[in-house]
């Protein structure tokens, strides 16, 4: 049992001291039983991808319901809109009528759909950085989709794809951390489990079902009572209490159908995310997308990085390189022994690391489609030097202001 100075002591032969992701543990009897269906869920949906025999993206039960609920939204929506319009219109000279009118139009107004707005920082233009849009456009056309119409970047040790606006432009944004540190295959891998959310149709990322959720969220915000008073009912007054108690009961159907749509699209968002791995390998190979995985697995590292920058006032992102260079191979091994006992949970987008990983081991290796060889990736790295400094500046920021306000 080896024993490395500044890493976890462990043992490889019996698994001493690996543990779990620690997280807050379930309050009382209700949450253990919805940490125990997240769990029974997250395993039947893991199960069911590792015995069939193509992963493609299919109208499941889960994402029929989240439809229909999201109609169902948008209906009551459009009905309350109207009765609001005709009561206003119609109700005249009845105060009563035009009053009830415009609660209800301005509740529509609150419903309504929202379409998403294009970012207003990290935004790279196309002659700023040409081989990093070139090897996003080799990937979109290697997964089946079209190119984007806008690259961002930012700071976060992660990355994300959204449609937004009217008509819907496709947008990727990649956190320059997460980029600094993935070997050029790895960052292959990256933009196509991106860009595979816009080919699989992720109704998360929807206009039809994303809207209808905010609507629900901007109904219940609307109808729920004041959270300020909550421990201080002895202080209000009778009306207080009364209308605090009424309005608690008419948020319950609003809040029960907000999580009922939620979760639906939970078990589909895990869904899409194994589907989006799954055509990752095929465009960048499987070796490529698990070790991605595997690099996602060290956020801590790159945190621990970013606190010894703001400390002692070196380059972060050179710092970031040389942490990320001296983890032995020991920890890589110990880190995906840990992710590998994470359970599946209801409340969370992503499905376990481990659980990923296996999934995309369990599959025929594939060769990539698309390659970055070493030239080409230091090209890239070329172009985002120029925003390094003020990404620096601003993951510094964040973490003196967490000691703070932490």
């Amino acid at each position: 049992m080896p024993v490395q100075e500044g890493y976890v002591t462990w043992c490889d032969r019996c698994g001493w001291n690996l543990h779990a992701p620690t997280r807050e543990a379930p309050a009382g009897r209700l949450g253990r039983l919805y940490e125990a269906a997240g769990r029974r869920l997250g395993d039947r949906l893991h199960s069911g991808l590792l015995e069939a025999e193509r992963l493609e993206p299919t109208a499941t039960p889960a994402k029929v319901a989240a439809y229909a609920v999201a109609a169902v939204v948008h209906l009551f929506t459009a009905a309350l809109a109207a009765a609001g319009v005709a009561l206003v219109v119609l109700g005249v000279p009845n105060v009563f009528a035009i009053v009830l009118g415009a609660i209800a139009a301005a509740i529509a107004f609150l419903m309504r759909p929202r379409f998403g707005s294009l970012p207003e920082e990290g935004v790279i233009a196309r002659a700023e950085a040409p081989t990093l849009l070139g090897l996003v456009d080799a990937v979109a056309a290697a997964v089946g989709t079209p190119t984007v119409d806008v690259l961002a970047v930012d700071h976060g040790y992660n990355a994300s794809w959204a449609a937004v606006g009217l008509p819907r432009r496709r947008v990727l944004t990649l956190g320059v951390p997460l980029l600094t540190v993935l070997e050029p295959r790895e960052r292959v891998a990256l933009v196509a489990h991106e860009l595979a959310h816009g080919r699989n149709g992720d109704v998360t990322r929807g206009l039809f079902v994303g809207s209808a959720v905010v609507g629900l969220a901007e109904l219940y915000s609307f109808v729920a009572p004041d959270d300020s008073t909550e421990g201080r009912e002895w202080e209000l007054g009778l009306v207080e209490r009364v209308a605090n108690w009424f309005f608690w009961l008419l948020s319950r159907p609003v809040l029960g159908l907000l999580l009922l749509e939620l979760h639906l699209l939970l078990r589909d968002h895990q869904r899409a995310e194994y589907l989006a791995d799954a055509l990752a390998a095929r465009v960048a190979g499987t070796n490529a997308t698990v070790s991605l995985h595997e690099k996602l697995l060290l956020e801590s590292t790159f945190q621990g990085a970013t606190q010894h920058a703001a400390r002692g006032g070196s380059d972060l992102f050179r710092e970031l390189r040389e942490a990320f260079e001296l983890i032995p191979e020991r920890e890589h091994d110990r880190r995906r022994r840990v992710a590998r006992l994470e359970n599946a949970r209801l409340g969370t987008t992503h499905p376990p690391t481990g659980k990923r990983i296996t999934l995309l081991e369990s599959r025929p290796r594939t060769e990539p489609v698309v390659t970055l060889d070493a030239e080409r990736s230091a090209a890239i790295d070329d172009e985002l030097a120029p925003l390094r400094l003020a990404l620096e500046r601003t993951l510094v920021d964040e973490y003196r202001d967490s000691l703070f306000h932490g």
